[in-house]
């Protein structure tokens, strides 16, 4: 079955959280009605999910999962792909993230690391960058073109 990337909807919650949670992704900070999420479908079963929380001109990529099941496939990128054609939409130029084990994948997507202290305020108040990821954490960045 072809995998269906589609907008969040408030219901799809429950079943995003279980995803996140299983995967050890934080889900204490999601926003309700899930603006700026997407979910990646294989036929009923949800296998994917990625999100922005948007600040202005930046924003902040967050809870990119796929499923043990999906893996090595080209679900992530999907996923990738419409939240980056999201961001551009909204005139996001710059987008971060904060990874424990996902930083040569993001590399190769075109993010890069950075230091913590060059990160603009709207990102470091954010629960994600504040608190509920590890300091250790590898902060990057990508920019791209509006």
């Amino acid at each position: 079955m072809a995998i269906i990337i589609q907008p969040a909807r408030p219901e799809n919650l429950p079943e995003l959280v279980q995803l996140l949670t299983q995967n050890q992704l934080p889900v204490e900070d999601l926003p309700v009605d899930l603006p700026n999420f997407w979910l990646a479908f294989d036929g009923e079963k949800l296998v994917g999910s990625i999100g922005v929380d948007v600040y202005e001109n930046v924003g902040l990529l967050r809870s990119l999962c796929v499923d043990a099941t999906h893996r090595n496939r080209p679900v992530a990128r999907q996923l990738c792909d419409r939240a980056f054609d999201e961001a551009k939409r909204q005139a996001i130029s710059t987008l971060y993230l904060l990874t424990t084990t996902a930083d040569q994948y993001f590399q190769r997507l075109g993010f890069a690391p950075v230091d913590r202290s060059t990160v603009p305020d709207a990102i470091t108040k954010t629960s994600q960058f504040s608190s509920l990821c590890p300091s250790s954490a590898t902060v990057m960045k990508l920019t791209q073109a509006v």
